[in-house]
């Protein structure tokens, strides 16, 4: 897995409403069963996704060094539709987007099915930055076993913020619980600006790439 995949996959990473559903989950009873759940849904629709992704672009010829103007048109796509996201979020009302689970939500949360349900809601629509990571799995033209345990390894490192979190609740979940609320309560002060970075961070990796290939 390439360097440029690793920092997409960690970029992608940053999503401050799955950890708040998380540490929401980490509270009551069936507490392993719940957050395994939520985990799991996360896990197989992100990768199901990242494999349909990878067959499209393949299908399509749209990667590889015969393809470089296809290629950079999607570069600079993906990176044009970053700035923009980057943009709306930076100029968003404050307060709003802020990752919080009300009362009500976290009695609905008791249930195992719709803990599932809500990891595959969350991640059901990819991010602009996954594709991007996606993208750069297809580009390197490896075999379709290659390509695929390099998706599964992207797409752990993605889902480290559930998945971390998952395994202190299943461990220590007195002490997971208090040091959770902290980083919850930091991305709820901090999140947005740092989202923003890297959004923008991103997007003019992807222009700049797509604008060095339209150029050679």
């Amino acid at each position: 897995m390439s360097g440029q995949v690793v920092a997409l996959a960690l970029a992608a990473s940053i999503y401050p409403p799955a950890l708040a559903v998380v540490i929401a989950l980490g509270r009551g009873p069936r507490l392993r069963a719940r957050v395994v759940l939520f985990v799991l849904g996360a896990l197989l629709i992100t990768y199901a996704g990242g494999t349909v992704m990878l067959l499209v672009l393949v299908e399509l010829g749209a990667v590889g060094a015969h393809h470089r103007t296809t290629d950079a048109a999607l570069d600079l796509i993906l990176g044009v539709g970053l700035f923009a996201l980057a943009l709306h979020l930076r100029n968003m009302p404050s307060g709003a987007g802020a990752p919080a689970v009300s009362s009500r939500w976290r009695r609905y949360l008791q249930s195992r099915r719709l803990a599932f349900a809500l990891g595959v809601i969350l991640y059901l629509l990819p991010s602009p930055i996954y594709i991007g990571a996606v993208k750069e799995i297809a580009d390197a033209r490896l075999s379709t076993h290659g390509e695929l345990l390099a998706l599964a390894a992207t797409v752990v490192l993605m889902l480290w913020l559930i998945e971390l979190p998952m395994v202190m609740l299943l461990a220590v979940p007195d002490r997971a619980s208090v040091v959770l609320e902290r980083i919850n309560s930091w991305f709820g002060k901090h999140g947005r600006p740092a989202a923003v970075a890297v959004l923008a961070g991103v997007g003019a990796y992807l222009i700049g790439k797509g604008g060095y290939y339209l150029s050679r």
